[in-house]
């Protein structure tokens, strides 16, 4: 049926009939439109129409089929694509609305409200969201700020949907978007106009009068269903719908009130506490009360009241001075927070006396009501329930309306199930607390009631709440659900409940309070949707005379009959009130409550839209196919009354009023400034709320919220103006005006424009908004709000966000989780990069040749020059240095020094010698290698590694970039036969059974047992053989390996675990072995193993390892060093043990048969044994070098070394000290360029671009630009990893035996063998000539040194800071500026520091230029309806005068245009006096060229001085100034600070309290220049509180000189050192007097004073044309004597909460935490933030104090008293003693247990939980290792006798050497 509908409408003739065939979306949800909604839909097609039905008839179904049809229209259609837009007066209408819409059509629906953030939106997201939803539903604020901003475009709407149309009035948004937008849209354009309402009724017009201006309003025909048609015709129409036949109305009369005497609890609340906010609007309101619900009724608002002051007191922020209780009463402001809650204190007392426990009643929330078989859904008056009370005991003290209102429910106790109510109430307060006298009487326990609440105003003060927590919405969702599912069977509720709300289950609707337009009553009826629903209205008692003169209307509702009320009022003596309750005073009527004259004007308000509408049926009848009679009203009273409204068409027609004559363009809704791009636009109406939000995005503190300030200026009026008439209407008088009006508004100091003046205007309302207009208009000029109106935050930032944002993501999801995307430049972020190598160690491309066998061409090495370099390395054990040449591709630079640490390790030298030695490679010149030639360096380079690091190198000869050789006799180049033939002889050291081996003691061998590692031979074993029981072998490791990677203090002892668990391991493999031919068999080199009979009695070698070092790079930890000196101590003693002839002791053991003579001498082992440090140091170095010829940076290339090395290498340098310094020097440099470059931008947006320059990102970004990761030195020193520098060498993953010692007992393997393990190749004979040299291509496959690496993100962003801290270490400023240019922090034109000031005298001349321009401006393009001559003539805008926009700065010009006016500053920098001027260049010792500059500097933003700019964007830029130094100050620090201590540090130093503490102590407070009294207040509360704590101070301290501080819990943290002079010795004029160390953290400062200091310095800084030793003058002279005394001095303690981390993490516990929260007494108001130390989950220490931070200061405090620790100094102090606690306050018991032993032992598993996670990545790094392993092993099997087991011993063996950590 509704297909056939919707087809006939498409082929109607009108002017929106189309072809398409409309779907049947509607079917799907069962509903079918009864006639009279057909013949509506009908009418709406035809124009623009206004359906006005009561609730519950429907009206939402015709505007669906309204939008199925356009959708569908709009579907078949090419044209541009339109929407549908449904506007809703509420929030709760959006959600309910879409939901209909969307269960009804097949269309997309998308709602929104203000909540979702769309004011954030910008037009890209706007246009999304038109794109993507076929119907919108939204608030009409959301759609008249997208208009108004130029987001959204009115001509994209075809249908525009009004719910509850009546609204469209005054300043309403539907009116505004009707008239700015729908008004000034072509006519073609339009969107058709649908609205909906119950009833257009106006109390203030006829209902003639408001059905014309509702239809002028929306441009639209009002129509209705025929209400001519008798009632069973209409209840035929509307059978089947929501409501059948409306609800039966009655009235219910009620005696008037007695004049009640107030209650004992109001009078005693007024004597106690009638000064209280709270008491006196409650004595304001019990008179009202008292009428209203009696004695009763008043106490419980008494309690409600309490309750709700109680619930803000706990919400309250915490006060600022430290005052005590006992001072309350002596206190007389009303605002005192502390009076406010010595009020509520004795309130409360008084309610506990006079209403016992009901007080405390709701905070009961647990218990609930037996006798109850459904419980009540709000637990507040659950809990209330407890204490019901019978009717009879309270129905004397209840007024007469309430005891009628208890009456009627009472009839549904035998039904409670049935019902469904609404009780209509007009005050907030009577809602409440009706629901709660219903809960608190026993009759009523079938009554589960809540209440629903509109939002309050925000200027009325009000702290009526919903019963339920949290906010109003909130609270309003969960009623209305609980109340459709049953749980709740009566709402109280305001006018809030009148329309809007679909609650289908009501079926009785109460008016308590009578309703105050007929709107409101038709609306509250409308609610009563269920068969048989009733609606009563309560009325007062209509005296019997006046009812028998009442014309009472047909259609009203009659009184409830004499019996009825009889039989409610059956016991009439319980409605006697005492005589001591009743004053003797008459009945009085409450005010506003109405009477029965009342509703029944209501009625024939109701009747007169009735016989207006029969009326308008008989002029315009209108008949439908269906034969359903319509109502339509149009006609020429319509269009009348809207061109006398409404019409914005400039005529010759006079207006009727006078204020038409004060309007510029002609139009009641004032100018339209459009801007062209956007459209958007700027009238009267949008001007406020423009300046209202630009004002609010300024930056401004906590102690003053920035408002524009609205002056208004009273004149005279003017001669009468006379005003022509036309010819058809009659002259009138027209009403005159005493006065008229000028409006001025006064913004912020760091607004863009500081006061603007309106026109003149005959009532302040339109002088505001014509004055808005105005500064709108100019502020749009400047650029402070864009051309979507919005607050400039940063254009730039706005199109990066735009750039990044995701396409397809939703704006209609606000509750959506965000995708989780990698965070750039974060520490968490990770990439893969590349390993950069230093350009003199990568080899020339190699030219392509042809191959000899195959004939393809390929690229192979060529002769090519090689740079020779002569290295001499000297160990600090041996006696004179070796000598070697070193080979790379290209030449070095010549002034690479390598510094390396080796005299550390010479034991004789005392104390430690940590000095650096210098090797200098020497130049030897140049010589041209063949391929020969090349062989034999490159084997020779890879025998002398294999002695160095006992492994086996490989190379490529196309990639190898360096090598070593041999220095010739000469000493001028290369010995080739030395390199040659020295590793020739490889034999055995066995010769035959008689040989006599005493002569190898003290000699070299290489030891095939030990894969090939260099030993000393100590003893010759006779006794022993390879057969002997010898268990202990190779059980013992040598010392040096420890020092083979050694690492920094701080060690996890759980690595240290893990590295033991790998020797117990190794040894408990070891000593399973019972022989040394069984470990040959583990070893897998039994082919070499001789006979039984020839090796039975051939003696074993005791050996010893060669105490090798291999990182010289980094100073080792003494403690590492010792316990490597007392195992080489242990080796001693053995040695001596085996001279002696003891037993053989636990060592290494091999035989003759499985070790060679080594040809080098121990001495020259060692000195070659700094090649790898050397290797790796150099190479280093040039990338260093690298990085500084690449960018040109004027710094040293061991300063560079050390900005490109990370942590993580774990050398000498970090990059860390130098990126805490760049970071500062980056804020410094970029803070400046901003300062200069955008004079007009205020510190909001100078912040937000400062951040995007010094974010992460960016940086990343840069450092990526320029190709900076792959020189980060990030790799630690590895013995594994360990290569000559360049791509081409590899490690084997073993050495082959064969290459060790060539055995003449080696035996083949079998046939079996041989085919599992090796290939053929590896079946040949040990002593083949071809195998006398290593091979460039062996069996199995070379380990590759990675060629990449992975790094943090955040760790290739912090180069840049680094690199810029370089830079200002050796370059200065002017240095660190060239390396901001060369890295692309700033551009290239700021070339140097002087530019800087030219730049900006340049921009501030051509911003003053820019305001005089402005300024003189006369004519602006206004947007008009009509585009006639006259129409442009008469919207000329009158010419300004100059006075009427002031832009607060000094606009005098070289050549000012003439007429222009120079606003300077006053010559006495605007109100700041010489005296006071002098006194402040005195302090700062600096003379100010601008005074101006100065008045800036101390302008607060709340200061109403137009003359002068807030003091924000200089103390933006003194912020950086004064971080910057304050960095440097500490970075140059001796002994040097690490960074956690530099950041430490320089945290206090640079923190707004010790600023303050500066200001206040120089007396600068006093000049600062604000409009606020809570910044006076605040300012002053401080100097009050820095005094009282100077003088607690002085008082303790002033007899003798103190050595320690009694430790406290409290905020005066103790001092570890001690003032250095007495009382008596302090000068008169030591400003810091008195002043207590640390105290900082005991007195808090208001922001706005340590704000000054930095502006200070900021004006300094700029008046001296931005000169860095000027401002840096100013800083040594005011913050450094301050610094030096109380922070440098060893005063500084460390902070309590680091320090508590640092204890416990010391003792071995991470998992502490912090766990805030609130006292559970609010009344407990200085200390009420409770702050807990949490350990695993377990609280060890609890502490209160006034804010979350002090709370977490004093909880931590009071641990560290509790377990007696002492805090180090935290600039120079060891942060090593934190972790030493005595036992003596240990209470266990047991000797040497803590206090915090027995805190955290029972508690803390963190080194369980450490051990097995290491003990999971060893497992994991073993499987892995394994893995590789078993993948060589396939691919090419082992070579020659070693197998897979060879293979993993050796990775297992390379573990344990290099004792590597996990």
């Amino acid at each position: 049926m509704l297909e056939a509908h919707l087809d006939a409408a498409s082929v109607m003739d009108t002017t929106l009939a189309t072809d398409t065939e409309p779907a049947t979306a509607l079917e799907k949800s069962g509903l079918t439109p009864r006639d009279y909604q057909l013949a509506l839909f009908h009418q709406a097609l035809r124009s623009n129409s206004i359906v006005m039905l009561e609730t519950g008839t429907g009206k939402t179904l015709v505007a669906v089929m309204l939008i199925e049809w356009f959708a569908q229209r709009a579907a078949a259609g090419s044209g541009r694509r339109k929407v549908r837009v449904f506007l809703n007066n509420t929030v709760a209408l959006v959600h309910q609305q879409a939901r209909v819409i969307g269960d009804n059509t097949a269309q997309t629906v998308h709602a929104y409200v203000g909540a979702m953030g769309l004011d954030e939106w910008d037009e890209t997201a706007w246009t999304r969201t038109w794109a993507r939803a076929d119907v919108l539903v939204m608030t009409h604020q959301v759609l008249l700020n997208a208009l108004r901003s130029g987001h959204a475009r009115i001509s994209d709407i075809d249908l525009l949907v009004f719910d509850e149309a009546h609204h469209a009035r005054g300043s309403h948004p539907y009116m505004l978007i009707m008239r700015e937008f729908y008004d000034h849209c072509a006519p073609n354009d339009r969107p058709h106009i649908f609205g909906m309402t119950a009833s257009p009724l106006n109390a203030h017009q006829s209902a003639q009068a408001s059905v014309h201006h509702l239809q002028a309003s929306l441009d639209a025909s009002m129509c209705t269903v025929d209400l001519t048609a008798d009632q069973s015709s209409r209840s035929k129409q509307i059978a089947g719908s929501d409501q059948a036949a409306g609800p039966s109305a009655v009235c219910y009369e009620y005696a008037l009130p007695p004049a009640f005497a107030p209650t004992p609890l109001t009078t005693a609340l007024e004597a106690a506490c009638g000064s209280a906010k709270v008491v006196v609007r409650g004595l304001r309101t019990a008179p009202v009360i008292l009428a209203l619900l009696g004695p009763f009724g008043v106490d419980q608002m008494w309690l409600y009241y309490l309750r709700q002051w109680h619930r803000a007191a706990a919400l309250r922020p915490a006060p600022s001075r430290n005052a005590v209780a006992s001072a309350l009463p002596d206190a007389t402001a009303a605002d005192d927070p502390l009076l406010d809650i010595a009020y509520l204190k004795s309130a409360l007392e008084l309610a506990r006396a006079h209403c016992g426990a009901l007080l405390d009643a709701v905070s009961d929330n647990e218990q609930m009501l037996a006798t109850e078989t459904v419980v009540h859904p709000v637990p507040q008056l659950r809990a209330l329930g407890l204490h019901r009370r019978p009717w009879a005991d309270v129905r004397a003290q209840l007024s007469p309306q309430v005891n009628r209102l208890l009456g009627i429910l009472l009839q549904w106790r035998d039904r409670p199930t049935e019902l469904r109510g609404i009780v209509f109430v007009g005050r907030r307060i009577t809602v409440v607390l009706l629901a709660y006298v219903v809960t608190l009487i026993a009759e009523f326990d079938f009554v589960r009631a809540d209440v629903l609440l509109g939002a309050a105003l925000k200027q009325s003060g009000s702290i009526d709440r919903p019963i339920r927590s949290g906010s109003v919405r909130t609270a309003n969702q969960l009623t209305l659900a609980d109340f459709a599912d049953g749980r709740l069977n009566l709402v109280f509720a305001t006018q809030v409940a009148e329309e809007g709300v679909d609650i289908q289950p009501c079926n009785l609707v109460i008016r308590f309070d009578m309703p105050k337009t007929a709107t409101s009553m038709i609306q509250s009826r409308g609610r009563a949707r269920m068969p048989g629903s009733q609606f009563i209205v309560m009325v007062p008692q209509v005296d019997p005379e006046l009812k028998q003169s009442l014309d009472v209307p047909a259609s009203a509702a009659p009184l409830a009959s004499e019996e009825v009320l009889s039989a409610m009022d059956a016991d009439a003596s319980e409605l006697i009130v005492p005589e001591s309750q009743v004053t003797g005073e008459s009945q009085t009527l409450p005010e506003h409550q109405g009477s029965y004259t009342d509703y029944l004007r209501l009625v024939r308000l109701e009747d007169c839209l009735r016989d207006w509408c029969r009326a308008e049926a008989l002029v315009n009848p209108t008949t439908t196919t269906d034969s359903t009679n319509i109502i339509v009203s149009s006609g020429p009273a319509h269009q009348e009354y809207g061109r006398m409204h409404y019409n914005l068409r400039i005529d010759d027609s006079p207006s009727t009023e006078l204020e038409e004559m004060w309007v510029e363009q002609g139009d009641k809704q004032g100018r339209i400034y459009t801007i062209v791009s956007t459209q958007a636009r700027i009238t009267y109406m949008s001007a406020v709320p423009t300046v209202h939000s630009y004002v609010q995005h300024l930056p401004q503190d906590q102690l003053c919220k920035l408002q524009p300030i609205f002056d208004f200026e009273q004149v005279a009026q003017p001669k009468q103006p006379t005003v022509s008439q036309t010819k058809k209407t009659k002259k009138a008088k027209i009403p005159t005006h005493n006065a008229l009006f000028r409006c001025t508004i006064t913004l912020p100091s760091n607004a863009a424009v500081r006061r603007v003046a309106g026109p003149l205007m005959p009532n302040k309302r339109l002088a505001k908004q014509a004055a808005a207009y105005r500064a709108a208009k100019k502020l749009h000029q400047l650029g402070a709000i864009d051309d979507n109106l919005s607050p400039i935050a940063d254009p730039e930032d706005e199109a990066d966000q735009a750039a990044n944002k995701d396409t397809n993501a939703k704006p209609t999801e606000p509750n959506a989780k965000p995708a989780s995307r990698k965070v750039k430049g974060a520490r968490s972020s990770t990439d893969t990069y590349d390993i950069a190598v230093a350009p003199a160690f990568v080899q020339p491309k190699a030219l392509t040749q042809p191959d000899m066998e195959s004939g393809e061409m390929a690229a192979k090495y060529s002769p090519r020059t090689w740079h020779l370099y002569l290295l001499s390395l000297h160990h600090p054990s041996t006696d004179s240095p070796s000598q070697i040449v070193f080979a790379s591709a290209h030449r070095m630079p010549a002034d690479i020094s390598v510094p390396l640490f080796v005299n550390q390790f010479n034991a004789a030298i005392e104390p430690r010698d940590t000095s650096a030695t210098i090797f200098r490679p020497k130049y030897l010149g140049s010589q041209v290698l063949d391929q020969a030639q090349f062989d034999i360096l490159a084997q020779f380079s890879s025998k002398i590694f294999t002695r160095m690091i006992f492994m086996m190198l490989t190379w490529n000869e196309l990639e190898v970039g360096s090598l070593l050789a041999p220095l010739n006799a000469e000493g001028t180049g290369i010995d080739f036969e030395f390199a040659q033939s020295c590793f020739d002889d490889r034999s055995i050291v066995y010769q035959d059974s008689t040989t006599d081996y005493s002569s190898l003691v003290g000699t070299l061998i290489m030891d095939a047992l030990d894969h090939g590692r260099v030993k000393i031979v100590e003893q010759v074993c006779d006794t022993i053989d390879i057969y002997s029981d010898l268990r202990a072998y190779h059980s013992k490791k040598a010392s040096s390996d420890l020092l083979e990677n050694p690492q920094p203090d701080g060690m996890d002892s759980d690595d240290g675990c893990m590295v033991a668990k790998k020797k117990q391991k190794g040894a408990k493999t070891r000593l399973s072995v019972k022989t040394m031919a069984k470990w040959t068999d583990v070893k897998r080199i039994n082919r070499i193993r001789p006979a039984r009979e020839i090796a039975t009695g051939v003696p074993l070698f005791k050996v010893r390892n060669i105490s090798l070092v291999y990182n010289y790079l980094t100073i080792v930890p003494q403690s590492i060093l010792s316990s490597a000196y007392v195992e080489d101590a242990q080796e001693t003693s053995n040695a001596a043990k085996v001279a002696t002839g003891a037993a053989f002791p636990d060592g290494l053991y091999t035989s003759p048969f499985f070790c060679a003579r080594e040809p080098m001498d121990s001495a020259t082992i060692a000195n070659l044994s700094l090649l790898p440090a050397f290797f790796m140091r150099l190479n280093q170095l040039l990338l260093a070098y690298e990085v500084k010829k690449k960018l040109a940076l004027p710094v040293q290339v061991q300063t560079v070394r050390e900005a490109i090395t990370s942590s993580s290498a774990n050398t000498d340098v970090c990059y860390e000290r130098l990126e805490t310094l760049g970071d500062s020097v980056l804020k410094y440099i970029a803070s400046v360029m901003l300062f200069v470059a955008y004079p007009d931008a205020h510190e909001g947006i100078l912040t937000t671009r400062r951040g995007r320059i010094i974010c992460n990102a960016n940086l990343f970004d840069l450092s990526t630009r320029f190709k900076l990761p792959p020189y980060i030195i990030s790799q630690t020193f590895v013995k594994r990893d360990v290569r000559l520098p360049g791509r081409g060498w590899h490690r084997m993953p073993f050495i082959p035996a064969k290459w060790i010692c060539m055995s003449p007992f080696f035996k083949a393997l079998s046939s079996t063998e041989s085919s599992n393990t090796e290939t053929s190749e590896d079946a040949k004979s040990l002593g083949d000539a071809d195998l006398t040299v290593p091979k460039k291509q062996l069996p199995t496959e070379p380990i590759v040194v990675g060629t990449t690496r992975m790094l943090s993100e955040k760790t290739v962003a912090d180069i840049i800071e680094s690199l810029l801290g370089a830079s200002v270490c050796d370059g200065g400023i002017n240095g660190a500026l060239a390396a901001a240019r060369a890295l692309g922090v700033v551009d290239n034109g700021w070339t140097c520091w002087s530019s800087f000031a030219s730049v900006w005298r340049s921009n501030m001349a051509a911003r003053k230029r820019k305001m005089v321009q402005l300024s003189n401006m006369r004519t602006e393009t206004i947007a008009a309806t009509t585009e006639s001559q006259e129409a442009n003539d008469l919207l000329q805008e009158m010419k300004l005068d100059q006075s009427d926009v002031l832009f607060g700065l000094d606009l005098s010009v070289s050549n000012p245009q003439p007429g222009s006016v120079a606003l300077q500053h006053k010559s006495d920098s605007a109100g700041l006096s010489d005296m006071a001027t002098a006194q402040i260049e005195d302090t700062l010792g600096y003379t100010f060229n601008d005074r101006a500059l100065l008045v800036e500097a101390l302008t607060h933003c709340s200061s109403l001085d137009v003359t002068s700019s807030s003091y924000q964007r200089l103390e933006f830029l003194g912020d950086a100034v004064l971080d910057f130094f304050l960095t440097k100050r500490y970075y140059d620090h001796q002994p040097p600070l690490n960074p956690h201590r530099m950041t430490l540090v320089k945290h206090v130093a640079a923190s707004n309290d010790l600023f303050a503490i500066v200001l206040v102590c120089n007396g600068l407070q006093k000049h600062v220049c604000h409009g606020s009294v809570t910044v006076r207040d605040a300012i002053h509360d401080y100097e009050l509180r820095l005094k009282h704590a100077r003088k607690v101070w002085s008082q303790r301290h002033s007899n003798e000189e103190k050595d320690h501080r009694e430790d406290s819990a409290t905020m005066e943290r103790p001092a570890k050192s001690r003032r250095t002079s007495s009382s008596s010795e302090k000068s008169s004029i030591d400003i810091y007097s008195d002043l207590p160390p640390e105290v900082w953290d005991a007195v808090r400062a208001p922001k706005v004073l340590g704000d000054i200091l930095e502006s200070l310095v900021g004006a300094v800084f700029v008046d001296s044309g931005m000169s860095h030793e000027t401002a840096k003058s100013v800083y040594e002279r005011v913050l450094s004597p301050f610094l030096d005394r109380f922070v440098d001095s060893g005063k500084l303690s460390l902070h309590p909460v680091i320090q508590t981390l640092l204890v416990c993490q010391g003792w071995g516990c991470d998992a502490v935490s912090w766990e805030n929260g609130t006292d559970s007494n609010p009344l407990e108001y200085t200390n009420r933030y409770v702050c807990h130390v949490v350990a695993h989950g377990q609280r060890i220490s609890t502490s209160t104090g006034d804010s979350p931070r002090h709370a977490k200061y004093n909880a931590a405090n009071a641990l560290l008293t509790a377990i007696g620790a002492s805090a180090p100094n935290a600039l120079d102090g060891d942060l090593n003693a934190v972790h030493n606690l005595s036992a003596d306050k240990a209470t266990s018991g047991k000797p040497g247990e803590t206090a915090l032993d027995k805190l955290l032992k029972p508690i803390c598993t963190c080194a369980e939980r450490r051990l097995a996670e290491a003990e999971q990545r060893a497992a994991a790094e073993e499987k892995k290792k394994r893995m590789e392993i078993e993948q060589n092993n396939t691919s090419g099997g082992i070579a020659d006798a070693e197998d897979t087991t060879l293979a993993t011993d050796v990775k297992m063996s390379d573990n344990i050497e290099e004792g590597e950590l996990v």
